[in-house]
């Protein structure tokens, strides 16, 4: 039997890992010229960059366990989220720690004492949004989502609004929700904001050389099974079969395909899908993001901060900015930043259409809005584009997509699906719709 997966991003490598390790024929085509999608990391000098995605949440079971199987378990590091966020007033950033380790209570009572990031008034409004992510957080995890379903139908806006606020989506809601999904609150369903902000409050984790690391393990055990520069033109169906697919140098037989691309190629490369898939694809949304990182002599947020949420009330074209050196000492060299600045929006729209000079000056100077004493020089930069970056989960869209896993794809036979879109959207979410395919595969064998 042969099988071919489209695509070696995060989905892709987790399909093939899954079919090698059963000794099935596959071949996997990557358009790119590496695998890894969006888990990529690239060093520089001592600078590890993390080029897309920037961390795991504690409850990755998924990726945490293919890091074991690739013998990455050890390279798993936690780091603390402690992000600042700008008086309204002023600008100045004031950082609390987001976490509920019991060890950490200490910590984030003095950060409260401190804390001058949000009015008051979007404090109270805050308030009664816990009740609800501290009863529904057993519904929230990300591949596991089916009883939160009643939340997916109302934006986290609006959840926020009706239970809060507008100060409170504006001052915490909104930053915390654009850094994570490059989107907007208004963008993505209430059971995925509340799930975001549940996972992100339980810790972040990394590999300690880059968050990329297990993406390059993988390419490294499978690179036999993994051809680059090869973008799939065409996924041939006939008859309601899967038949191969079609690359530049002709055509490419296959029993099996699993598509782990985004659902936007998907319909380009699968224009003879039925509607009976593609009609519960119609929601899926991506944000954009113009990523721009600089290497920098030395940080610029004192120890132990490793990031500033922005609201959009700001006019800031970004969510927000990050230092990466405190993920751990494989990202700077001592006493060196690694700054990461997340655009978002209609913002990353613009900028993606100009010149990395123009796109370096503009973030800049809107940094020293909030860090003054910021240099303008840095020692060297990277800036990625992303049209697609993360998979938004909009009002209704998992509940379709779960009605599509259900009654399955059995439409068009010997095709499987993979991709973050089939989970409330993740890294862990990826990989485990990856593992889903293979296995799939495997049961039809």
């Amino acid at each position: 039997m042969k099988v071919i997966v489209v695509g070696a991003g995060t989905a892709g490598l987790a399909a093939v890992h899954t079919l090698k390790k059963n000794g099935v024929d596959v071949l996997c085509l990557e358009a790119g010229t590496t695998a890894g999608g969006r888990v990529q990391s690239k060093r520089i000098d001592g600078f590890t960059y993390d080029l897309g995605a920037q961390f795991f949440f504690r409850y990755y079971d998924t990726y945490f366990t293919l890091c074991r199987e690739l013998g990455m378990g050890d390279e798993l590091v936690r780091f603390p989220f402690r992000a600042a966020l700008p008086n309204r007033k002023t600008n100045r950033l004031t950082p609390i720690l987001a976490s509920v380790r019991p060890r950490d209570l200490p910590r984030v009572i003095m950060d409260l004492a401190g804390f001058r990031g949000v009015p008051l008034k979007a404090v109270a409004q805050l308030l009664p949004l816990a009740p609800t992510l501290m009863t529904r957080n057993r519904s929230l995890r990300f591949t596991d989502y089916e009883s939160s379903l009643d939340m997916d139908h109302e934006s986290f806006a609006d959840f926020t609004l009706r239970k809060g606020g507008r100060e409170v989506l504006e001052h915490v809601i909104q930053p915390i929700a654009s850094c994570m999904t490059l989107g907007e609150p208004e963008d993505i369903a209430a059971g995925y904001g509340l799930g975001l902000f549940w996972y992100m409050i339980n810790g972040l984790w990394t590999l300690r050389r880059g968050i990329g690391s297990l993406s390059e393990r993988m390419q490294e055990k499978y690179g036999d099974s993994i051809q680059l520069n090869t973008p799939v033109k065409k996924i041939v169906i006939e008859k309601g079969k899967v038949k191969g697919v079609e690359v530049k140098n002709g055509f490419i037989k296959a029993d099996r395909v699993i598509c782990t691309t985004t659902v936007t190629t998907l319909r380009k490369i699968a224009p003879d899908l039925p509607e009976s898939i593609t009609g519960p694809l119609k929601n899926v949304r991506y944000s954009e993001c113009c990523h721009a990182m600089f290497a920098l002599g030395k940080r610029i947020f004192p120890e132990g901060w490793y990031a500033a949420a922005i609201p959009r009330n700001t006019g800031s074209p970004m969510a927000g900015f990050a230092d990466n050196s405190i993920k751990s000492r494989f990202y700077a060299p001592a006493g060196a930043g690694m700054i990461h600045c997340f655009t978002f929006g209609r913002h990353a729209h613009e900028l993606n259409g100009m010149s990395d000079d123009k796109v370096t000056g503009i973030l800049f100077n809107d940094m020293k809005r909030f860090v003054p004493s910021m240099s303008r020089g840095y020692l060297h930069r990277e800036i990625v584009r992303y049209k697609e970056a993360v998979c938004l989960s909009p009002p209704g869209m998992l509940t379709e997509v779960n009605t599509l896993k259900k009654q399955g794809i059995g439409d068009v036979r010997g095709l499987q699906l993979a991709g973050e879109y089939l989970y409330m959207p993740s890294v862990n979410g990826a990989a485990q719709s990856g593992i889903d395919a293979g296995e799939r595969v495997l049961r039809l064998i």
